[in-house]
């Protein structure tokens, strides 16, 4: 296996976010730092959606040798029941497909939102829809991630994909996000149709075994065997570090880096 390695953007969310140590037009000198060529934006980095933002950012992109596959947009809530709320929602989110095609992403990946009602998939389905018409016009792909809520299992994400049969929805799997247990099931239903693949890792097992505790639990997944049904499925698309597990981001990004570079060679 031999897919390119990027950068996922969120792995630098505490610098960004919390420490204000770094901004999202000085992001593509860090991530061209690591010799990568593909990175992923995350909407709560951009800073405005004027075109003079806008224009800055794809210059300091292009100046880096940077493309971008993905903006992660963490907003809205389209399995939400409020249905004024909800067309809220719907409406903004469209507005982040023309943010992407004026700085060439090629997608954008929205979540399910939240909703236990017996009508949460139906409007889940029929939102990404509505929001896949929308990119296809704009030239921009619709992602969707295992990332909680209405998606967090292999079962519903099957669903989505059935229901939403589009050349321009696809998925972007991350490897440590399905419920314990779900995990090679969720890699199965989301490997044939993706896009992007969000990697976070634990620990540089020689094996790709990776294990962490949440909430008192002990949880994990094999990293080499998400690598295996991906190759498997014929995907081509990049890897994109979302999580290290060294004692800085930097050593984290680099690290794992190198540790994707390796397990690779053995898939």
């Amino acid at each position: 296996m031999e897919c390119e390695l990027g950068i996922a953007g969120w792995v630098l969310s505490g610098e960004i976010l919390r420490e204000k140590s770094l901004n999202l037009l000085a992001f593509p000198a860090v991530c061209a730092s690591h010799g990568v060529k593909t990175v992923e934006l995350c909407s709560r980095f951009f800073e405005s959606q004027d075109a003079r933002y806008l224009n800055a950012l794809r210059n300091r992109l292009s100046d880096n040798g940077l493309s971008v596959r993905n903006i992660a947009v963490d907003m809205g809530n389209i399995a939400g029941a409020d249905e004024a709320v909800r067309r809220t929602d719907l409406e903004a989110l469209k507005q982040w497909f023309y943010t992407a095609a004026a700085v060439g992403a090629e997608a954008i990946r929205i979540n399910t939102g939240h909703a236990d009602d017996d009508e949460a998939m139906h409007r889940v389905i029929e939102g990404y829809r509505e929001l896949v018409s929308v990119g296809e016009q704009a030239g921009v792909r619709l992602l969707v991630e295992n990332h909680g809520g209405v998606s967090s299992s292999s079962e519903n994400l099957q669903r989505i994909l059935d229901g939403v049969d589009s050349d321009w929805f696809a998925t972007c799997p991350d490897t440590a996000n399905f419920p314990d247990g779900d995990w090679e099931a969720g890699m199965r239903v989301l490997a044939p149709r993706a896009f992007s693949c969000h990697v976070k890792v634990f620990n540089y097992s020689d094996n790709g075994a990776q294990t962490w505790t949440r909430d008192g639990e002990t949880m994990g997944y094999n990293l080499k065997t998400c690598l295996e049904i991906l190759d498997a499925a014929g995907y081509t698309g990049p890897l994109c570090v979302e999580k290290g597990a060294s004692d800085t981001t930097e050593a984290s990004i680099r690290e794992t880096l190198d540790y994707l570079k390796e397990l690779q060679k053995t898939v």
